[in-house]
C-alpha cells in the first residue's frame, strides 16, 4: 500500500510541475503578459481578510537562472525591496529548508519570520512552496513560486495567501498587492541581469 501512495504522489507532483502556467492567465491579460507586464489574479477566500494573490510574469532569462536566484538566500537582500536578511537556519532530512527572513516594516522598524521551503524540479520546471512556521504579524502565510520555460524565456507564477494575526490590518491588503508586485519585479530584474552578465 505504501508503494501505491508513493506512486500516486509522484504522479501528482509530475502533473503539478508540467502544468502549463500560461493557461492560468485570463486570455484578456495574455497580451500584457507577453508585453512584459506583471499580471495579478486576486481571489477572495472566505473568512480571510486578504485575498490570495497569484502574479504571473515573463522573464528574459532561462528557468535555471531564475530558480538559482530564488535559492540564493545570501544575495536576496541585495535586490529584494525591504529585505534586510535571509538565512537558512535548518536543512531538514527530507530536503526542505527552514529560512528566516528579516524585513523592514513601518513603525516597529523590522520583524523576522520563518518559513519552511519545499523544492521540486522536473526538467526545466521548478517549484518551491512555503509554509509559515512563525511570525509576529501573521497566523498563516502559504505560497509558492512556479517556473517553467516559455518561448525561450521563463514564465513564473508567484502565489501567496497571508492571514494576518488581526483583522484590523485588512485595510492594508492594497499594500500587500504592491509589495507582491515589487517582489516579482525584483526577482525578474535580477534574473535578467544575471542572465546577461558577461561570463
Amino acid at each position: 500500500m505504501k508503494y501505491f501512495f508513493a506512486f500516486a504522489l509522484a504522479i501528482f507532483l509530475s502533473t503539478f510541475l508540467r502544468a502549463d502556467l500560461v493557461k492560468e492567465v485570463p486570455k484578456s491579460d495574455r497580451h500584457d503578459l507577453t508585453a512584459g507586464q506583471t499580471v495579478v489574479k486576486s481571489t477572495d477566500v472566505p473568512g480571510v481578510p486578504w485575498p490570495q494573490l497569484s502574479l504571473y510574469r515573463v522573464v528574459n532569462a532561462p528557468p535555471d537562472v531564475v530558480a538559482a536566484l530564488f535559492t540564493d538566500y545570501d544575495a536576496a537582500p541585495s535586490y529584494t525591496p525591504g529585505l534586510i536578511h535571509a538565512q537558512v537556519i535548518v536543512t531538514n532530512p527530507d530536503g526542505t529548508k527552514d529560512v528566516r527572513y528579516t524585513i523592514k516594516v513601518p513603525i516597529i522598524q523590522r520583524i523576522s519570520y520563518v518559513v519552511r521551503n519545499t523544492y521540486q524540479k522536473q526538467g526545466d520546471n521548478f517549484s518551491v512552496s512555503w509554509k509559515l512556521l512563525e511570525s509576529p504579524l501573521a497566523k498563516k502565510s502559504d505560497g509558492s513560486l512556479r517556473i517553467e520555460p516559455y518561448e525561450n524565456r521563463t514564465l513564473l507564477c508567484y502565489t501567496n495567501l497571508c492571514v494576518p494575526i488581526t483583522n484590523l490590518v485588512s485595510g492594508l491588503k492594497g499594500q500587500a498587492v504592491v509589495e507582491a508586485k515589487n517582489t516579482v519585479l525584483a526577482l525578474a530584474t535580477e534574473s535578467e541581469r544575471r542572465a546577461n552578465k558577461p561570463r
